[in-house]
């Protein structure tokens, strides 16, 4: 009972502290405590202590291997917690956050055009993918998707960070494949106020993953303004592989570091609008010289929303390999037999936005939209801002039309089709 009541004014002191800021990871509030207990804080001190050692023996963040430094696929499997048929989210949800992953890590996401010149020549190709997994932990065919019906987690039935419930059978959730051989990421509808949170390299492997709430785990179906395009988990998976925040989780200049020279110092969390103007803190580690850049609202460690979101910077790629080649349990999945599910890395053939094509992009105002899907062609059309606000909406019945965007202010805009295919939803900017 002690527990349980230490665990709801937990998550209500969290839930009052995200209310004040504009998205909602558990990340670092789990860490400490989880940093508490004595066995997971040596494992946590001794992947950071390997990770240090890599990064001193690799000051270019290049691991030389013989065939040269191969892109790294990680197989995952997805664990969907359902208490109804609506957060039982469709395989084709799970595929398009697979392919979010691969195109926010391979730097291939339409947004990356709209960085400013101080940071598009920082923005780096972590050169790591996802796949789902093809074979389970007994070596048989799986798509790497679980299911499980369950009455949810221990608190008011919603599944929260500081029981873990999600991650045991014993409490409503699905116990974690063998995490040195798969990224377990479980799909839930978590305590309200919280978007998702993941667990550090050498933390306690029973635990080891990524919680996404089911309303911001992809880019179709259950996914709820802003969280539209899938970087919540961009964002949480950059904590599984050892990035913090890029303000250090303080509240001014001086005191708090995410251990990036060159991610901009900042004050506190973005506000997310995306202003990409805000400059919190002068600063800078020289790194920057005498530059005193704008805080990197766009960095994917920050919390801009899903469509301001456009990158992971040099530094932060270095780190993530750090863990990566450093920390035996994620060293381990370079050599997973866990395998691809037939779909493949970058196939992600169930992504309805394949059909699309938007161009130019960026744009001065009018966009050529062109769908070649073979559904009827009758699409509603939202087009939305950063905030999640609908500012245009109208249908169409042609495979090929324009849109004139013109009347709507410079900025990162998202279109949403909606249609009997399904939803798909593209970026697209307005300079």
């Amino acid at each position: 009972m002690k527990k349980l009541f230490l665990s709801i004014t937990l998550l209500l002191a969290l839930s009052g502290l995200r209310a004040q800021q504009p998205a909602h990871c558990g990340t670092m509030d789990v860490h400490a405590q989880h940093r508490s207990n004595p066995q997971n804080l040596a494992g946590m001190m001794q992947a950071e202590t390997a990770a240090r050692e890599w990064r001193e023996n690799h000051p270019s963040g290049v691991m030389q291997r013989s065939g040269g430094n191969p892109v790294l696929t990680i197989p995952v499997v997805v664990h969907v917690l359902y208490k109804d048929a609506t957060q039982n989210i469709t395989d084709q949800q799970i595929n398009s956050q697979i392919a979010v992953l691969n195109e926010d890590f391979r730097a291939m996401n339409a947004n990356i055009s709209s960085l400013p010149p101080v940071f598009d020549t920082l923005a780096a190709d972590v050169e790591v993918e996802f796949c789902l997994a093809s074979l389970d932990p007994n070596g048989n065919p799986t798509n790497g998707i679980t299911r499980t019906s369950t009455t949810g987690g221990l608190i008011l039935g919603y599944f929260n960070p500081f029981t873990e419930d999600a991650k045991f059978d014993s409490t409503g959730g699905k116990n974690a494949w063998p995490t040195d051989r798969y990224l377990n990421i479980w799909v839930c509808e978590l305590f309200p106020g919280l978007l998702g949170y993941a667990q550090f390299p050498g933390d306690d492997p029973l635990t080891d993953g990524v919680v996404i709430t089911y309303t911001a785990f992809g880019t179709i179906g259950t996914v709820t303004a802003p969280s539209i395009l899938g970087r919540t988990t961009t964002h949480e998976v950059g904590h599984w592989m050892g990035l913090y925040h890029i303000w250090g989780d303080d509240s001014d200049c001086t005191t708090g570091s995410d251990s990036i020279a060159d991610t901009p110092n900042a004050s506190s969390a973005s506000q997310s609008d995306c202003q990409t103007t805000r400059n919190s803190c002068n600063n800078e580690d020289p790194w920057w010289g005498v530059i005193d850049p704008p805080d990197m609202v766009q960095n994917y460690m920050d919390y801009s929303h899903d469509s301001c979101m456009a990158m992971f910077s040099k530094g932060q790629k270095v780190r993530m390999h750090s863990f990566l080649y450093g920390d035996a349990r994620r060293f381990a999945l370079f050599s997973s037999t866990a395998g691809c599910a037939p779909q493949g890395v970058n196939e992600h053939q169930f992504q309805l936005a394949d059909f699309f094509s938007i161009y130019p992009n960026p744009t001065q105002g009018v966009v050529n939209v062109s769908y070649y899907g073979h559904e009827n062609a009758q699409m509603n059309i939202e087009v939305l801002d950063l905030n999640g606000r609908t500012v245009s909406a109208f249908t169409t019945s042609s495979y090929n039309y324009t849109i004139d965007l013109s009347n709507l202010p410079a900025g990162v805009y998202a279109l949403r089709f909606s249609g009997e295919a399904g939803v798909a939803v593209k970026q697209v900017v307005i300079q």
